[in-house]
């Protein structure tokens, strides 16, 4: 009998998955700090906010995403055939998200919509957000819902999603939070009503001020092990664990300063960033002192230079190029 070898890779499908690795490579980053991320690591979102560097998502992971957006639209479709529901998704006034704005523009939030008519509470105005989850996270979640009080659970569940609730609720004045949660394709799904609790929406208004604000202060780590899961899926693992050196450029710079109507203002050049320019930078850029795991020593204005006692034996100076100062023994 002929032996027959099953192929084990289709160079076809491995090819489409390169093309759509560097298709996201080429989006660029966004340029303010998320709601919908505010929550979890406070280190995170300041690496986010100055662009300290991004790991790429591989295929698996943005076709995960993939199937979230067409699913969470799937899920609108859906409830709104239910007599009696208003969902609005769009803004009247701009036919796009309905989005929250704060920190002299610096600081934004996009709603999934508002829902009006839900059968549990028909007469009251909710923010509305849809969430795709794999199978294993989502018996968790019905796990916890047998569990617990139902205004509970989103908090127990995902902090990251309850922080987003909080922040969109306080920014829209809505006291009740409904998020509809389902497998990809929406063939199992459930629901959380969440309340609004001001001082847990504030605590997290005042984490995005004091990253817009006071770029010198460094946030903590969500945990010193770099293995700890929510670590090990971060895109800034490098930066924050790793040692890697932080992207040379305009929002890692000493000399940069977010400043009202979302813009960047230079402190040296004393002019407006462009959008584009903030990505890349000029010859002039040195590191936050934040950025660097050491102690400034000395600063010379006149050579623009920065010099450091890294955390460890060695002595840096910043002088800019490609440097990298960061590991050290």
């Amino acid at each position: 009998m002929v032996k027959i070898e099953l192929q084990k890779t289709d160079p076809t499908l491995e090819a489409a998955d390169r093309a759509l690795e560097t298709r996201e490579a080429r989006i660029l980053q966004r340029t303010y700090l998320g709601a919908s991320g505010i929550g979890g690591c406070a280190r995170k979102n300041y690496y986010h906010f100055y662009m300290c560097g991004r790991a790429p998502f591989n295929s698996i992971t943005l076709k995960r995403f993939a199937d979230g957006h067409r699913t969470e639209d799937l899920l609108i479709e859906r409830l709104r055939l239910v007599d009696g529901v208003t969902l609005i998704d769009r803004d009247p006034d701009t036919g796009r998200q309905i989005q929250i704005v704060d920190h002299n523009g610096h600081y934004l939030g996009h709603l999934d919509g508002e829902i009006l008519g839900i059968l549990q509470a028909p007469k009251t105005w909710h923010v509305f957000e849809a969430k795709t989850t794999g199978d294993a996270v989502f018996k968790r979640l019905q796990k916890l819902q047998r569990e617990m009080n139902e205004k509970l659970v989103l908090q127990a569940w995902n902090d990251t999603y309850y922080a987003q609730a909080q922040q969109y609720m306080m920014y829209r004045g809505r006291k009740r939070h409904y998020m509809v949660i389902s497998t990809a394709g929406g063939r199992d799904w459930t629901s959380i009503r969440t309340d609004f609790d001001r001082e847990v929406a504030e605590s997290y208004t005042e984490r995005a001020r004091q990253i817009v604000e006071e770029p010198s202060v460094m946030p903590d780590k969500i945990s010193e092990n770099a293995g700890y899961w929510l670590c090990k899926m971060c895109e800034a693992n490098a930066v924050c664990h790793d040692g890697k050196a932080p992207d040379r450029n305009c929002r890692t710079c000493v000399y940069s300063k977010p400043v009202e109507g979302a813009a960047w203002h230079c402190q040296k050049h004393n002019n407006e960033i462009p959008v584009e320019l903030q990505r890349t930078g000029c010859d002039d850029q040195r590191y936050r002192p934040v950025l660097i795991p050491g102690t400034v020593t000395s600063v010379d204005e006149e050579r623009n230079t920065i010099t450091y006692a890294l955390n460890g034996s060695a002595t840096w100076t910043d002088e800019g190029a490609t440097d990298e100062p960061v590991r050290s023994e």
